[in-house]
């Protein structure tokens, strides 16, 4: 199939190459040998899809391939895109804009020049190839054009967007999404959409991950084991999830415990329209002026849009982070912080407080596991001037146990004077107008070791695209709050300002500061956005002020700044915060991040660097995973930590990923002398109800949904596998979230894991990877919505097809001057040939061609008939002798020829 593709493209190239003309002559003569057309072998043509961040934008992407560079045709990307840039093959030019209007883009192959914004950049020869239909650059090349970054994936055959800037696309799905709670957009709509019915109980799915170690050091020989288990599925019609994370050292495992549902839609728990409830370990919100976002056991039951915002100017990401993985964080594509399994502890991750930017914020969290997994997340929150629905009201309360798992076997010692005290949270919002809401809440807590009640009011208003925020809050002993907020979008640039003032108020976010004491006014300025591109690529900025007052007229300056760069494949962080006190000495630090991955190799570090008072180094990291190969792969690690105690340490390891689980082996030392060998195993269990069977693989998917397909050969064309039906081994699949990897077994069954819960996915049958060309799927692809730690049963029947071809005929019948009859026969060409089932309906429709030639394929068994369309005959003046033919095809007589059609000119002798 593929290879007919690359047949038919190249064909197309050639025809369209005709229509140049002189095009031997223009290239000839061209000033520059970038205006030269290009040409490529058929085995460098391949079709992928298109996918930004998750988004799909095109299943059928032509590029060219050859081993070393991919490029990619401008014209189709631009559009794929939504970059009004204009593409003239027959010129050599391109001109237009991207992002906004103010960044334009001017290319001219003559001059070899690109012009972005007046700023003009050479193009090296051999970056750009001109082809009839498109120029096609470069991924090196466009990435220096354009905010993002390209990944040419052959594990799915698509090609990544990653964008380094919001675009307009996405700000677009963003708003899109936001009102229709429509998390994905595919394409397709008219695909048949699935959100199956589950049980009240379904087996579930299992993640686990061992790691047991062996300390050598001067004194003593120690070892220890960790294990994380997480357990996903159905229990009484609620998602339910578990995780266990056990340590040797300790008497008693951490086990969370996480039950409830979500609903794109609402509806849930009958007249209170919920979108999600929570039961066991969940989450408390941020509430303005009084309360953090906290962790815990409790409840929680919310009608607000899923992933809304708590406060537009922050957001905390939390998760479970198994045994020896790690996490990194970016924001549209800027790199901003990461965590290893051991920073927060409990198996979490946690980034607290992290900034938003007024528009689209995107969330990438790149996770990587200690026997070189990779997956990614993606969480996207839009800070917009659109306020709630008018008239419409939204709710969410929250009750749990601060920092406190839902089983716990022993009494923790407590990080904080208010762990495992109750608190409960309420908040609603209610829509004016469309440019004014108002909201509430109250919350009751413990604070300092006292139970404190808290109300406040709230309203959010928009004035010249300016997003505004003003609350007021109270306590139960008199103090008083006040806050404003405005977030504004001038081009790239997002502006932020906060002021927040405390009279007497004492509450969370009040002595969440670095300043010693309680608050008495907090002032914040933030500005984000990217430098101007002289040569150095995309750099996006952060820089803020935040100026705190406390009760005792102490003060603290925080200036914090971040440059961010994708020297590709280098993604880089340099950040420095200083702190300048009125009672205290004056700080300051710098660290960088580094993240690359290049091919199959990824790299990982960090610097840290107190600048005063003392100059010193801090801290360096650095870590390398490599893919030896699909299968086998190794690690090495190199780190310094300084201070009074200094301490170097090396290691190296090697991993492999078996079929059903992953193991992997890691030595370590230190410049004490002590030496530490680990050895790390993780695999994950579901169970595949086509096979009955319980499926254990490599990789992580407890928390993902799972598809039990069967591919059969229908041959009765029901629909339903039979026992007159075969089974189909090694047939593949379609969808951009799947392998090309994933193939049926002998017994016709593949147990497609690692799909995204809540999210509508594609899947299809890929026809290509059938054995039999004259195979094809009997049904369109399928749109399913899943639950995590579920698996649906799909099946996919095949069906038998053959082909019909013949001929239109031009009779003309004249009389010649001795009276005789004369009879001369053409072939016919461009008249409309129609293709109807025994039923009548249009199956397919073609044009004859030069020579009167009639060709129809892939036509499922049955009967049929090839009609000439009359409409058309008469407006030619055409006559019919034989318009239509009927035929049926079969098993036994699968091709059918000379199905000729024969029409007569003139009027009857």
């Amino acid at each position: 199939m593929a290879y007919k593709i690359k047949i038919l493209i190249r064909g197309l190239f050639v025809l369209l190459s005709l229509g140049f003309g002189n095009f031997e002559a223009k290239a000839s003569n061209s000033v520059s040998p970038l205006l030269d057309w290009d040409e490529r072998p058929d085995d460098e043509i391949y079709v992928f899809g298109l996918e930004l961040d998750g988004y799909i934008l095109s299943e059928g992407f032509i590029i060219f391939f050859d081993g070393k560079e991919a490029f990619l045709p401008l014209a189709s990307l631009a559009d794929a895109l939504e970059f009004p840039i204009e593409v003239n093959p027959d010129e050599g030019t391109a001109q237009g804009w991207f992002l906004n209007d103010d960044r334009t883009f001017d290319l001219n192959l003559k001059t070899g020049t690109v012009n972005l914004k007046d700023r003009p950049l050479l193009i090296k020869e051999g970056q750009v190839e001109r082809h009839p239909d498109d120029l096609y650059v470069s991924f090196s090349e466009l990435e220096k054009w354009f905010p993002f970054v390209l990944e040419l994936r052959f594990d799915d055959l698509q090609i990544g967007v990653r964008a380094l800037e919001p675009f307009p696309l996405q700000e677009r799905i963003a708003k899109e999404a936001r009102r229709s709670q429509i998390k994905r957009r595919v394409k397709g709509d008219d695909l048949e959409l699935i959100v199956p019915k589950n049980d009240w109980f379904e087996l579930p799915f299992l993640d686990i991950s061992i790691d047991a170690s062996g300390r050598n050091t001067e004194n003593s020989l120690e070892g220890q084991v960790r294990q994380t288990t997480t357990v996903v599925g159905i229990v009484g019609g609620l998602d339910s999830e578990a995780t266990l994370v056990a340590n040797s050292a300790e008497e008693f495992p951490n086990i969370r415990l996480h039950m409830g549902r979500r609903s794109l839609d609402g509806g849930l728990l009958g007249p209170l329209d919920a979108r999600e409830f929570s039961l066991g370990d969940v989450t408390t919100p941020d509430l303005a002026l009084i309360a953090d976002n906290t962790v815990g056991r409790g409840f929680s039951v919310s009608s607000f849009d899923l992933n809304r915002l708590e406060q537009t100017n922050r957001v905390t990401l939390r998760g479970e982070l198994a045994v020896g993985w790690e996490v990194e964080i970016y924001r549209n594509g800027e790199l901003i912080d990461f965590q290893t399994d051991t920073e927060v502890g409990d198996g979490r991750y946690e980034f607290t407080n992290v900034a938003t930017v007024s528009g689209l914020n995107e969330f990438r969290l790149v996770f990587y596991g200690p026997q070189g997994q990779r997956r990614e997340k993606f969480e996207r929150y839009f800070v917009t001037a659109e306020l709630a629905e008018p008239q419409k009201g939204s709710f969410r309360i929250a009750a749990n146990q601060a920092n406190r798992d839902l089983i716990s076997f022993q009494k923790k010692i407590n990080s904080r004077e208010d762990d495992g005290e109750n608190r409960i949270i309420a908040q609603a919002e209610y829509g004016i107008t469309e440019v004014l809401s108002i909201n509430g809440g109250v919350a009751s807590l413990s604070y300092e070791g006292k139970r404190r009640n808290y109300a406040k009011v709230g309203a959010q208003t928009t004035l010249f695209g300016a997003l505004g925020n003003m609350d007021i809050a109270v306590d139960d002993v008199g103090g008083t709050a006040i806050g404003a907020r405005a977030q504004t979008q001038l081009g790239s640039w997002s502006f932020t300002g906060e002021q927040n003032w405390f009279q007497k108020f004492h509450s969370e976010q009040s002595d969440n500061n670095s300043v010693d004491g309680h608050l008495r006014s907090k002032t914040v300025a933030r500005v984000n956005g990217h430098i101007p591109d002289y040569g150095l690529g995309n750099q996006p900025l952060t820089a803020s002020v935040t100026h705190e007052i406390s009760e005792d007229k102490e003060w603290e300056t925080q200036i914090f700044g971040r440059v961010s760069s994708v020297v590709r494949p280098f993604n880089l962080a340099l950040s420095s915060t200083a702190r300048i006190r009125s009672d205290q000495e004056s700080d300051s630090d710098a660290r960088m991040l580094v993240s690359t991955l290049m091919g199959d190799f990824r790299l990982r570090g960090e610097v840290g660097y107190k600048i005063t008072p003392i100059a010193e180094l801090d801290k360096v990291s650095l870590s390398a995973d490599w893919r030896i190969n699909e299968d086998l792969g190794a690690r090495f690690g190199l780190s310094h930590s300084g201070g009074d105690q200094s301490l170097n340490v090396a290691s190296a390891g090697l991993n492999h990923r078996f079929d059903n689980f992953a193991l992997g082996v890691n030595l370590e030392a230190d410049s004490d002398g002590n030496y530490n060998a680990r050895m790390g195993l993780s695999f994950s269990l579901g169970h595949d109800p086509g096979t009955g069977r319980i499926a254990m693989k490599n990789q992580a998917f407890a928390r993902r949904s799972a598809v039990s397909a069967q591919v059969f050969l229908d041959k009765d064309n029901d629909g339903i596998y039979g026992p007159d039906d075969s089974l189909i081994e090694n047939a593949g699949f379609s969808g951009v979230a799947l392998s090309r990897d994933i193939k049926t077994s002998v017994d016709g069954t593949a147990f497609i894991v690692g799909l995204e819960p809540y999210r509508e996915v594609e899947i299809g049958l890929n026809d290509g990877t059938l054995v039999d060309p004259f195979w094809v799927s009997s049904g369109k692809s399928k749109k399913l919505i899943l639950r995590p730690g579920t698996t649906t049963t799909l099946q996919f029947p095949v069906i038998e097809t053959g082909e019909v071809d013949g001929l239109v005929i031009l009779k003309d019948s004249t009389l010649t001057a001795e009276g005789e009859l004369e009879i001369t026969e053409k072939s016919s060409a461009g008249l409309r040939v129609t293709l109807v089932d025994g039923k009548g309906q249009k199956i397919s429709e073609t044009m004859s061609a030069y020579d009167g030639y009639f060709f129809f394929d892939r036509i499922p068994y049955g009967e049929y008939e090839v009609i000439l369309d009359q409409s058309q005959l008469e407006e030619l003046g055409y006559r019919n002798e034989v318009g239509s033919k009927k035929f049926s095809v079969d098993r036994n007589e699968p091709f059918i020829s000379a199905q000729d059609l024969i029409i007569q000119t003139g009027d009857e002798i």
